[in-house]
């Protein structure tokens, strides 16, 4: 059986969509757990209702503490084999639990990675993967990279895990980047993980600040170093000295991360011009501290595939103030255009 954990919170609108997909899966083993964590709106009334629906599904109330506490007590509470997180702004595939189910018994495998539809502002962008198979964890550091680097490893909702061997929950002292903390902690344990090429997840993301995964965060300058070290420190002790090439991986996520806030800035109505320049003066400054532990920019620059991304990075590493903020301006004037071209159709 599979334990299918839900926090909720602030659901209202979308929680039974979230819990219809659920009762719509081709497998059947399942249990659903609903953590209501304390929410202001009637998601906690909706999640007892909606627990009438089918008597695999429980519902824990909770107070308010967070994602993290969230799912923490729903893996203390599973009775499953399997561990499946699942937002409740989110869905699966009808055929999700199937496709997980048959990819860990068939490889016989702790851990399994899939993809996803990427639902951003009513376009469907599947992500994948680039590539597919069992591999034994001590042996296949570039294969972790690489599932790294293209952001497969940062959620918790595209894969399966074996409750037996979760011996560390999600850190309660963070708010961004404790999937990829838990994530990483599990891999400590486990002997090989499965990739397959498939989505079977539904993410949500909407710039209106809707859901879950866009809420504004004040604190990822020192969240981005605390995962390169972290990240860093788990490559080391179960591949032993970093190679070349997993210094500019690292750092290129960093910058990613940075050039994703800068960005978001053009969307900041509340903020004054003055104030946005002094944001971007920051990240520069910020950004000092992570060249001395790269050999070279042209490395995380190479790294960076989209046009903007370059772009704006080039001034941004210059401290080319005005120009990076020019930049980041003309390009959330392009974003509006082709959201509203796009919404038109």
């Amino acid at each position: 059986m599979v334990s299918i954990i839900i926090p909720v919170y602030r659901s209202e609108q979308t929680l039974e969509r979230c819990i219809n997909s659920v009762c719509a899966q081709t497998y059947t083993d399942w249990e659903a757990i609903m953590i209501v964590d304390g929410p202001p709106d009637a998601s906690g009334r909706l999640a007892d209702t909606l627990a009438k629906k089918d008597d695999r599904i429980r519902v824990i109330h909770q107070e308010n503490q967070g994602v993290s506490a969230a799912r923490n007590t729903g893996v203390k509470h599973a009775k499953g084999t399997f561990i499946e997180f699942l937002d409740s702004d989110d869905y699966l595939e009808p055929h999700a639990l199937a496709v997980m189910e048959a990819a860990m018994q068939a490889s016989e495998c702790d851990m399994v990675i899939a993809g996803f539809h990427h639902l951003y502002f009513g376009r469907d962008i599947v992500k994948l993967p680039s590539m597919s198979g069992t591999y034994r964890c001590k042996e296949n550091r570039a294969v972790f990279l690489q599932l790294y680097q293209e952001q497969f490893l940062n959620m918790p909702w595209n894969k399966w895990y074996r409750k037996e061997l979760i011996q560390q929950g999600f850190p309660l002292h963070m708010n961004l980047g404790e999937d990829l903390l838990f994530n990483i902690a599990y891999m400590r344990n486990i002997r090989a993980f499965c990739v397959i090429q498939e989505p079977v997840y539904d993410y949500i993301q909407d710039d209106r600040g809707t859901t879950l995964s866009t809420k504004h965060r004040e604190d990822r300058i020192q969240t981005a170093f605390c995962l390169y070290d972290a990240v860093h420190d788990f490559c080391v002790d179960i591949w032993g000295k970093a190679q070349a090439n997993e210094t500019s991986i690292l750092s290129t996520k960093v910058a990613v991360e940075f050039l994703d806030a800068m960005e978001g800035l053009a969307f900041e109505t509340e903020l004054k011009r003055k104030e946005k320049l002094e944001i971007i003066q920051t990240y520069c400054e910020a950004w000092r501290k992570m060249e001395d532990k790269i050999d070279a920019l042209t490395k995380v620059q190479a790294n960076l595939h989209l046009l903007d991304y370059k772009i704006i990075f080039y001034f941004f590493t210059r401290e080319k103030i005005k120009s990076t903020y020019l930049m980041i301006v003309l390009r959330g004037i392009i974003v509006k255009w082709i959201r509203r071209v796009t919404c038109s159709h």
